[in-house]
């Protein structure tokens, strides 16, 4: 498989704040990645240098083998918040951002056709830009992003602020991108992730912390647990767990009792429930789990 985007040892200092710190990560041709990170923590920097928007102060990103200005050739790019100019229409707008990346005419009036059906945006096409809602000005920015058949599309918060209308019409798009490119975008929102890609960049302070996909990062990373709920004081319970080699942490979440073990899943469920019988409580539910994506998340990005 073609490796379409290498990102290698990437550091970005801005005066007195470390934004991005020895960041690596690539995709392979036809990959849909996610740089999943809480808000500040560097996605929107990584992107902005491997479009070349700002330089890194260390570190090389390659793209399709190139490292040079005929590498901006083979990305599209959709900001968080793509601008355009209200008074011109849909089609206008193609045509203007077509010619300033180098398409000509004659591939142009071809390709934009084409552009505005995939995106649902052929019926408003010659409308004004500034009577779109913030998803068709969403869908037009992914046009313009694709018009030119790049061979990697970066998208920096894609749905993020638009309503859940916009947003459903969008994740479908994105969807339906992942047949025809490499898809590399950043988002702070799980459900997004889970929804549209397989692997995940989790970033944390600039760092990047992890990278797989999401079922090995569940399947690695997510700790095993009991959920508990009683009637009454539970603290006799606790005191019989604590000091137990097995027991790594007692939680209190959402009413009920999160018991975190080690290693031994036998030796620490023989405890709980002598513990259980023992404290003379009327357990309502009693059960045993696995993190999910987002309690691993939150977990990687509190460390």
């Amino acid at each position: 498989m073609e490796r379409v985007l290498e990102v290698s040892g990437v550091s970005k200092r801005f005066e007195n704040y470390q934004a991005v710190k020895n960041a690596s990560f690539a995709l392979e041709s036809g990959e849909c990645v996610a740089l999943l990170g809480p808000n500040g923590a560097g996605k929107t920097t990584i992107l902005k240098m491997i479009v070349d928007m700002i330089n890194p102060d260390q570190g090389k990103i390659d793209i399709c083998g190139q490292k040079n200005i005929q590498m901006k050739q083979k990305i599209g790019y959709l900001p968080q918040y793509p601008n355009f100019y209200g008074w011109m229409t849909g089609i206008d707008a193609l045509h203007f951002m077509g010619k300033l990346s180098g398409m000509d005419k004659a591939s142009l009036e071809a390709r934009i056709p084409e552009v505005l059906e995939q995106v649902g945006l052929d019926p408003k096409s010659k409308k004004k830009i500034a009577t779109y809602s913030g998803g068709m000005r969403q869908r037009l920015g992914i046009a313009q992003a694709i018009l030119h058949r790049p061979a990697v599309l970066i998208m920096d918060e894609p749905v993020s602020a638009l309503d859940p209308i916009g947003r459903r019409e969008v994740i479908e798009l994105i969807q339906s991108l992942k047949a025809e490119t490499t898809l590399l975008f950043s988002t702070h929102i799980l459900a997004d992730v889970e929804e549209i890609c397989e692997r995940v960049c989790i970033i944390r302070e600039g760092e990047i912390v992890a990278d797989d996909k999401i079922a090995n990062l569940v399947q690695i990373n997510a700790e095993q647990v009991f959920i508990l709920k009683a009637e009454g004081d539970i603290s006799s319970f606790e005191g019989q767990l604590a000091g137990n080699a097995e027991i790594r942490e007692i939680a209190h979440k959402n009413g009920a009792i999160y018991i975190y073990y080690n290693d031994d899943a036998a030796v620490a469920r023989e405890a709980i429930m002598q513990a259980l019988l023992a404290s003379g409580l009327h357990w309502t539910s009693v059960s045993q789990a696995e993190e999910s994506l987002e309690e691993v998340f939150l977990r990687m990005v509190s460390k």
